[in-house]
């Protein structure tokens, strides 16, 4: 979980970098796509990452369970619940990274539009 907090970290940080140049008036044009294409590509990473951890989560937690025997049904309930945490915040990363994207790229080619014209 924590790499998937450090990934929204920067996120953030690149999204915030990518404004910043786009609203600074000498800016190029290839780096600035290069620089929003990280967003999306840290926004995937992190939410490949949460399903990868899930995995991890529920093949330890079947070994386990193969070697404890009889389990309640409420206790693997509450595993599986625990178990959605990592992907969940991964996905909410890649939301909000392929809006940040979208509106970043669309501000760049405002911005593109308006230095032409």
């Amino acid at each position: 979980m924590s790499l998937i907090y450090a990934l929204w970290l920067a996120v953030i940080f690149v999204s915030a970098s990518v404004l910043y140049k786009v609203l600074k008036a000498n800016s190029v044009k290839g780096k600035l796509h290069r620089q929003n294409s990280w967003v999306l590509f840290l926004g995937s990473f992190g939410f490949l990452l949460g399903i990868f951890a899930q995995m991890i989560g529920l093949f330890q937690a079947m070994r386990v369970m193969a070697q404890a025997g009889d389990i309640s049904p409420a206790l693997i309930a509450g595993g599986f619940k625990v178990s959605l945490l990592a992907p969940l915040y991964g996905f909410g990363l890649l939301l909000f990274a392929g809006l940040a994207w979208f509106l970043l790229r669309k501000a760049i080619q405002k911005r593109i539009s308006v230095s032409k014209g």
